[in-house]
């Protein structure tokens, strides 16, 4: 859970999130019945640096967030907001030591029609001490 930590950490401390999605900031899933705009993160990968056991370990993992709403324009906002939050970011973060939080990609943004959400993602590698 280090990366999402510190992912969850960096999101939560931005006073430009919580002005567009408040609290609503959820792990791999969002509950169906809560308000949009909101967003979800989740661990694409996670692997050990090297080739061979180092004290301490450093591990590169990379994270996707992803901002959920009903109105594309908006979503540009708080998007921009996240990379803000999250890009070029090191120390410790959420108890984790941090070498490096950087912006890895954006996209590809999708819609659903079906349910009326836009989908626009951020992609971040963290470079970490596990």
């Amino acid at each position: 859970m280090k990366p999402e930590t510190v992912i969850y950490t960096l999101l939560g401390a931005s006073s430009a999130i919580a002005a567009q999605v408040g609290s609503r900031i959820y792990l791999d899933t969002r509950p169906e019945a809560d308000w949009l705009p909101a967003i979800t993160y989740g661990l694409i990968s996670d692997v050990q640096d090297g080739a061979r056991p180092i004290d301490p370990e450093l591990v590169t993992a990379r994270v996707q967030v992803n901002c959920m709403g009903n109105v594309a324009d908006d979503l540009v906002t708080l998007r921009e907001a996240v990379r803000l939050a999250c890009h070029n970011r090191s120390g410790s973060i959420g108890g984790v030591e941090v070498v490096a939080c950087i912006q890895q990609s954006m996209g590809p943004d999708s819609y659903d029609e079906l349910v009326n959400v836009y989908l626009k993602p951020v992609d971040f590698k963290i470079h970490y001490v596990r």
